[in-house]
């Protein structure tokens, strides 16, 4: 999970392969996102909240629109299944690590 900047919105991802964005205003998740066609490893915003970046063992990377979660870039690179993945403080990198042994730095 990771919290959005804005203090009122997280982001929720796991073995459903789904994303939920969840408004603790409401107290009710806003948005789910059937979003990978495997378990969802990692989940970040990226600066403001403008943006969603989640891993999967998939083996994908996926950017998806803060406001309406819509897909914006699928990354393509690992040959295995994403581990983790990070968002740097400028948000101009993703880097992510995968079970083939391998990371990445994909700039935005």
């Amino acid at each position: 999970m990771d919290w959005s900047s804005d203090g009122f919105h997280f982001a929720t991802a796991g073995e459903d392969n789904q994303v939920k964005l969840w408004d603790m205003r409401k107290r009710k998740a806003v948005y789910t996102i059937p979003a990978h066609s495997s378990l969802i490893s990692s989940i970040k915003f990226i600066g403001n909240g403008d943006f969603l970046v989640t891993g999967s063992y998939d083996s994908t990377i996926k950017i998806w629109d803060g406001l309406d979660m819509s897909p914006v870039h699928t990354l393509h690179g690992h040959e295995n299944k994403i581990m983790g993945l990070d968002v740097s403080a400028d948000c101009k990198s993703i880097i992510s690590a995968s079970f083939d042994r391998t990371w990445k730095l994909w700039g935005l």
